[in-house]
């Protein structure tokens, strides 16, 4: 009797441990599933957060833009360099900027300061340093309509061979982005030193690193993504050029680069017209006859860069767009989001993050 009471007791005992184990782990098993509920939450709120932050920046630039000289654009105007969202709102909620916990930047670059991937030569392309032989025979199969690859160039017969085959353009370039699709453009060329390889803004030249300057953005303008682009007649506004852009230039002198350059930088030294480069003393006969052809001194399309930081965290995302100027309006012509940092965990709880809108108004 003894030893049955005893075995009674011991295998209540194993019952009543396996009982508490198994609420234990189902207490567990609650509290994670709720600290993920918890953490879902906070990123998505987050997320409403920034995106009415961006819209708010987006607002802003596009007023500047409204109300700019439409005849001559140059980096002295209100529009050029980088800017502070004030005020800042945030779930439509007008907010004191130092009690908010977010720092919202932006930027916006002159397209027309870049060159038209669409209309530039082989010559031009070949100015570029990044880009050997073989890469812009490739940028050219791309573009033109034929199926008879250049010399070390690549159509139909390359790309189809590749493990995820696609098809050549054969046609203008729509999008910046494609030109990733084409031989001999890596990441490192498409995005330069400003970007990494996701097309963020590298720590070092975001306008919420402590180590920006608007000279590092400027000096590190060297990839693909800063020097071409899809928009524009061809011309090419000299008043918001690049030294890279303006480098690349066939035949342009030195001597011209600097004095462009340096014209930039004063308000009351910017070109107006053609008669200002034909006055001037600083071009010789081939500067002045190069620049009539390829020079304007406005635009009608800017890349919006928003950078949102919050503060005291190193979570930041990006978004980029660009804005049409017709007349006294605007329109958003596209709308990217980039986040870094917590990227793993917004995928993970379902977020799309590399989201890409297209609108107009």
């Amino acid at each position: 009797m003894i030893r049955q009471e005893s075995h009674r007791k011991a295998l209540v005992l194993i019952v009543v441990v396996y009982i508490i184990a198994s609420l234990s782990m189902l207490a567990f098993a609650l509290a994670y599933r709720s600290r993920i509920a918890i953490k879902g939450t906070s990123l998505l709120t987050e997320r409403l957060q920034q995106d009415q932050l961006a819209l708010a920046a987006c607002t802003q630039a596009r007023s500047i833009l409204a109300a700019d000289d439409r005849n001559v654009d140059c980096l002295t105007e209100p529009w050029s360099g980088w800017h502070k969202l004030i005020p800042v709102e945030i779930a439509y909620q007008s907010v004191d900027t130092n009690d908010t916990p977010w720092e919202v930047n932006w930027k916006l670059v002159d397209e027309s300061a870049k060159i038209n991937v669409n209309l530039a030569s082989a010559d031009l392309f070949l100015e570029i340093e990044s880009l050997d032989d073989a890469a812009v025979a490739s940028i050219l199969d791309w573009i033109d309509q034929d199926d008879i690859p250049n010399p070390d160039g690549a159509e139909d017969d390359y790309y189809s061979s590749l493990e995820s085959a696609y098809k050549c353009k054969n046609g203008p370039v729509d999008s910046m982005e494609e030109l990733l699709f084409i031989k001999g453009i890596s990441s490192q060329i498409y995005y330069g030193s400003n970007m990494d390889q996701g097309g963020n803004l590298s720590t070092e030249t975001s306008a919420d690193s402590a180590e920006f300057t608007e000279e590092n953005w400027q000096d590190n303008n060297v990839g693909l993504y800063d020097l071409l682009t899809v928009y524009g007649d061809g011309r090419i506004n000299i008043n918001t050029a690049s030294r890279q852009v303006l480098d690349a230039i066939p035949l342009l002198s030195d001597a011209a680069v600097s004095e462009i350059v340096s014209r930039q930088k004063s308000p009351v030294r910017k070109f107006s017209s053609i008669a200002d480069i034909e006055n001037s003393d600083n071009f010789n006969l081939t500067d002045k006859l190069l620049l009539t052809q390829i020079a304007k001194f406005n635009s009608n399309h800017f890349q919006l860069i928003i950078s949102i930081r919050k503060k005291g965290n190193s979570f930041w995302c990006e978004y980029v767009a660009t804005i049409e100027r017709q007349g006294k309006n605007t329109n958003l012509l596209n709308w990217q989001r980039k986040s870094r940092t917590i990227l793993k965990d917004i995928i993970h709880f379902g977020v799309n993050d590399n989201e890409s809108v297209s609108s107009q108004g």
